[in-house]
């Protein structure tokens, strides 16, 4: 008895990575699939749980530093509680995005054939809970540059106050409400297991928008700031500052995330567009977290101990804390002029009153720096 085997003659020309491949669907219709497809279908969702990943774990990682390097009495701030929810949303919403693809959206059967009827339930489910928490997390990231906004521009008159705040409001809902009609027109379609084609465009609007919403309210950031560090500068202030640290991530927040949101449009990268909104959540609490940080190191050369936060207590112990933070009555009193520069009140360094005073109290003036004069400079806002 002897085994035979018939051989295909296939040519010279055939290429075993572009052969198709027939899927057989249950009314007994045939989808023909070339085999390169599945590949990409693969590699496409291997990366993009790659991405999310990545965007989880960073995001879990700030969360956590965020609540234990934030001082206690400024976690009832809103732009703490709203960048904490940030991170909460984000968190969220990747968590759900990366478990639809082990849903039964992402079998091969389904999506070439486009038969859905057996997708368990739970599927539509995450796949809805991903595009809300998405909604919600593009509200707290714009209400919260619109606060740090008003924050920042406080001290601009009055009129030009209002107006920036009016314009800033209108750049913050306007993405806001894309975002929201995106939101309800792709639930509409996750019920319906239609393809989205006819919507792109809805997407895109909202991705452009928030770019823009981004980009304006950073620029608003390194103007006002930049003019307020070049006045500090002209008052003496030479040291690096929670301004300069703002400054420096607002131009972080403008310039990685910009090019990510355009770049988006040139390389096919998955869901690039998910990591726009990831580094703004991220770069949000990063530059209050290192503002906070940079008023510590100051905090340690004056006789007012820092304010504990929950980092602190847990490393170094409740009394460390106080360690190498007061200072001596002989450096208080052989402060020099050009450290005397560097600090613009000193109603937080004690003075030790005299025993013939009536008064208890009172603030210590440094008697060596002299002005010449006073100019105001009309450029500064």
């Amino acid at each position: 008895m002897s085994n035979s085997s018939s051989v295909a003659n296939l040519g010279p020309d055939f290429d075993p990575y572009e052969q198709l491949i027939t899927i057989f669907n249950k009314n007994g219709s045939n989808v023909t699939v070339p085999l390169s497809q599945l590949d990409v279908y693969v590699q496409y969702n291997v990366r993009i749980c790659i991405n999310y990943g990545c965007q989880l774990g960073a995001s879990l990682v700030l969360f956590v530093i965020l609540l234990l390097l934030t001082q206690r009495e400024k976690r009832g701030s809103s732009v703490f509680l709203f960048n904490a929810m940030a991170l909460v949303f984000n968190i969220i919403r990747l968590v759900f995005q990366t478990v639809h693809f082990d849903t039964g959206f992402e079998k091969i059967y389904p999506y070439f054939t486009f038969d859905y009827s057996a997708v368990e339930t739970g599927a539509y489910v995450v796949s809805i809970f991903s595009t809300v928490f998405t909604s919600l997390l593009v509200v707290c990231i714009q209400l919260s540059l619109m606060l740090q906004t008003q924050v920042v521009c406080s001290t601009l008159r009055r009129r030009y106050r209002v107006a920036l705040i009016g314009l800033s409001s209108i750049v913050a809902l306007v993405p806001i409400g894309f975002r929201f009609g995106w939101m309800v027109m792709n639930c509409i379609y996750i019920m319906n297991a239609a393809y989205m084609s006819a919507i792109w465009w809805l997407e895109s609007a909202a991705n452009i928008t928030i770019t823009i919403s981004i980009c304006f309210f950073c620029a608003v950031f390194v103007t006002k700031l930049g003019f307020a560090i070049r006045q500090r500068k002209r008052l003496g202030v030479r040291e690096f500052g929670p301004m300069k640290v703002i400054f420096i991530s607002g131009c972080q927040t403008l310039t990685i995330p910009a090019i990510f949101s355009i770049v988006q449009y040139q390389v096919v990268v998955p869901e690039l567009a998910s990591n726009l909104l990831t580094l703004v959540t991220i770069s949000l609490p990063l530059s209050s977290i290192w503002a906070g940080a940079a008023l510590d190191r100051r905090g340690t050369n004056s006789t007012t101990a820092p304010r504990r936060n929950l980092w602190k207590s847990l490393a170094f112990g409740e009394d460390s804390t106080l360690k190498g933070t007061v200072v001596s009555e002989q450096t208080s009193s052989s402060m020099s002029p050009s450290s005397a520069a560097k600090t613009l009140c000193y109603a937080d360094r004690p003075h030790k009153p005299s025993q013939d005073s009536d008064t208890p109290f009172g603030i210590t003036i440094e008697h060596d720096i002299s002005i010449d004069s006073i100019r105001r400079d009309p450029s500064i806002v």
